[in-house]
């Protein structure tokens, strides 16, 4: 009887950790991290965005919060689109699993954007 608890906790605690790595995916999961290039426009620094999509997931629709913010050279629209205090990402297309999407834009200061909303599409 023991033996039969032991070998039913060993299952629940393996598919527990399984599903740890492949369960559902949340907004929470994309990251949003920004750098120098190294390039000066206009005596002002170029900033690099990078949207990690660590999940299996796709995300569509993906806005982030991105109060004042402004470029000194345009970034395309395809890229990002703001509205307000809200930018669509990739016009609202795919962030793709496991694929980094990149926008650069050129001001003082980097802003503080954050993924605030999205749909999340799982296979």
């Amino acid at each position: 009887m023991a033996s039969n608890a032991c070998k039913l906790l060993c299952l629940v605690l393996f598919f527990a950790f399984v599903n740890q790595g492949y369960g559902d995916c949340h907004l929470n999961y994309l990251s949003v991290k920004q750098s120098k290039t190294g390039k000066l426009v206009q005596n002002k620094p170029e900033w690099e965005v990078r949207v990690t999509n660590p999940c299996k997931c796709k995300f569509q629709y993906t806005t982030l919060s991105c109060v004042g913010f402004q470029s000194v050279t345009p970034v395309a629209t395809s890229l990002l689109s703001k509205s307000g205090d809200l930018c669509l990402l990739n016009a609202g297309k795919f962030i793709f699993p496991h694929v980094d999407f990149v926008f650069k834009y050129v001001w003082d200061t980097s802003f503080d954007l954050k993924v605030i909303d999205g749909v999340i599409v799982c296979p």
